[in-house]
């Protein structure tokens, strides 16, 4: 039971209630500056439990004391297939076993190359993630980490890597992952854990600020 409190660390989404934490009071709302929204993944079920899918948000860190860091979601959808409306759970974690693995790829579908840099911060301890029937969970999952000194462009830290959108890059920047839980973590509350991957479809992070240039003749 007390290792589930860690559940009240997600950033919830039944029904339009939204809970969420973060270092600056920009960011205490998750739908604040949202600069890009993925589709869909395919709902993949692990039969015949119900399925499970997921995409990508990405917003911007605004406010007193934002450093250029980009606010990573993963929304984790549960979908009822007409057979078992149990809850379904999902085990997640940033260690050395990661769940999500990033890339960044320009245009023309090629590696972006990542910027190199110095950050430290404890591991996120890892938890279960419990989804009643049709319901949506969000999670953060970029780095809650600070830069020795603030990004010139926008910054996306996630597990794996880093990436740095310059303001005036002429390229276009596509952010994707694969999220594959852990298959050796059994419920102890029994209800089904949902194995499998998840190809999160790619989201394109605009170059350049949704205000930049507002209020110019």
């Amino acid at each position: 039971m007390k290792y589930r409190v860690l559940n009240a660390c997600l950033m919830l989404c039944f029904s339009g209630m939204n809970l969420a934490t973060s270092g600056n009071a920009d960011a205490q709302q998750t739908d604040t500056n949202l600069i890009a929204t993925g589709d869909w993944s395919e709902a993949v079920s692990d039969s015949p439990w119900p399925a499970l899918r997921g995409r990508l948000l990405v917003y911007d860190e605004r406010g007193p004391g934002a450093g250029n860091h980009a606010r990573v979601y993963l929304e984790l959808q549960h979908v009822f297939q007409g057979v078992w409306a149990n809850p379904i759970e999902v085990y997640f974690e940033f260690g050395s076993r990661n769940n999500l693995h990033f890339e960044m790829r320009n245009k023309l579908d090629q590696p972006i190359p990542q910027e190199p840099v110095f950050t430290s911060a404890p591991v996120p301890n890892p938890y279960w993630v419990t989804l009643p029937c049709e319901s949506t969970v969000r999670l953060r999952v970029d780095k809650l980490e600070g830069f020795q000194s603030k990004p010139k462009g926008l910054a996306t830290l996630v597990p794996g890597g880093c990436w740095i959108i310059p303001p005036n890059a002429t390229n276009d920047f596509f952010l994707s992952a694969t999220f594959t839980p852990p298959k050796d973590h059994p419920s102890s509350l029994h209800y089904h854990v949902w194995q499998g991957t998840l190809n999160l479809p790619k989201v394109k992070i605009p170059v350049k600020k949704p205000d930049q240039g507002a209020g110019k003749a």
